[in-house]
């Protein structure tokens, strides 16, 4: 085999290359895990949340329609005692789940989920 200078260039190029391109692919990965856990506590008051929100966007909206004639009374009263009932038991969840987490309730169980 004749190795001339030109590629012994070019084959030390070539290693080169793949030693810059192999070492932060390759290298000492870093210590973390590629999951992260999710806390199904937070995530329910995270819910409730967004939900309670929902439920009052829906009030003003109904509040709207009933001024608009687009709703009878009888029916906004049925739709607002039943949002109000929901919006009720969410409030009482959510401060059922605040006073865990002061008290310092954790979560028995942990889900992983990709992060």
């Amino acid at each position: 085999m004749n190795l001339t200078f030109t590629n012994l260039i070019e084959l030390l190029l070539i290693a080169a290359i793949i030693i810059a391109i192999g070492i932060p692919l390759f290298g000492k990965m870093p210590n973390t895990r590629p999951f992260s856990e999710i806390d199904p506590v937070e995530e329910e008051f995270k819910h409730l949340l967004v939900r309670k929100e929902e439920i009052l966007l829906s009030l003003k909206e109904l509040e709207v329609d009933l001024q608009a004639d687009k709703v009878s009374i009888e029916d906004s009263d049925s739709l607002r005692s039943k949002l109000e009932g929901e919006a009720i038991n969410i409030l009482e969840r959510i401060d059922e789940l605040k006073k865990n987490k002061k008290k310092g309730v954790k979560s028995p169980s942990k889900n992983f989920l990709l992060a």
